[in-house]
């Protein structure tokens, strides 16, 4: 008997799942009729093998409790959408560097947000707080989830207007604009000077947490020198970085869709 594919909208309602502490990876991959073990691996985070029927979802031991969760919840969702295609074997990159261009990895780490981070139960906690690393890590605590996964879903349906930048020796990979943000506000390719992102990239280790940056730094249109935007960024292990921009006093904002 072939296994359903199913949303992970439809499992959390099936399931009965309403807060945070609900969400219980294994047995919902079980419920999927994927076990979800855990192996010492090399060069991969997780894979998947699975036929038709059943899948077996091997998870790196030795990650830590938030990395193995989205990484379980990253293959489930390859046995969701790409079943009977390819095996996959993920690696750590993947689950940072692909919210880029559309492919199976986005949409798996997609799948992977909307179970372990689902909107109606996350909306409820972060409503009201404010865009930054401080407010992700909280997040990230209460749903035991990474903190690039957090903060995107922060970005996308927090209460403020924000932006998620991932970079790599100084150089944009993607970005992640929430809903409220106009198209026309587009982050450099490489932020100026004057950015903590700059700072981190080029020597600094440490944050100063939250700061007022002038918003032409981080973007490139021609009006941005005369607004401003809160910038948090942290700087990861791998070298990479992730910013959150985060519009706090939203005059830019107001004035653009004013414009349009």
């Amino acid at each position: 008997m072939t296994a359903p594919r199913k949303s992970p909208e439809k499992l959390l309602v099936e399931l009965g799942i309403s807060e945070p502490a609900d969400i219980d990876i294994e047995a919902i991959a079980q419920y999927c009729r994927a076990t979800i073990v855990y192996d010492k691996l090399t060069g991969c985070e997780a894979r998947i093998v699975g036929n038709a029927e059943r899948a077996i979802i091997t998870v790196n031991i030795g990650s830590q409790r938030p990395r193995q969760r989205f990484s379980a919840a990253h293959e489930l969702g390859h046995w969701m959408l790409d079943r009977n295609k390819v095996g996959f074997a993920c690696t750590n990159d993947s689950f940072r560097s692909q919210w880029g261009s559309t492919n199976p990895e986005r949409a798996a780490n997609e799948f992977a947000a909307d179970l372990l981070l689902p909107r109606p139960i996350f909306c409820k906690y972060s409503n009201a707080l404010p865009v930054t690393l401080a407010s992700t890590r909280i997040l990230a605590r209460q749903f035991e989830t990474s903190l690039a996964a957090t903060a995107i879903r922060l970005v996308q349906h927090g209460s403020f207007p924000a932006m998620a930048i991932y970079s790599v020796g100084g150089n944009r990979k993607w970005f992640i604009a929430g809903p409220d943000v106009p198209s026309v506000l587009w982050p450099r390719e490489t932020p100026l000077r004057s950015t903590i992102a700059w700072e981190l990239t080029h020597g600094k280790n440490t944050s100063p947490g939250p700061t007022d940056i002038q918003a032409d730094a981080w973007f490139t249109h021609p009006r941005s020198k005369w607004y401003e935007v809160v910038e948090d960024s942290v700087k990861f292990k791998d070298e990479a970085l992730l910013t959150l921009l985060w519009w706090k006093n939203e005059k830019q904002i107001t004035d653009l869709v004013s414009d349009e």
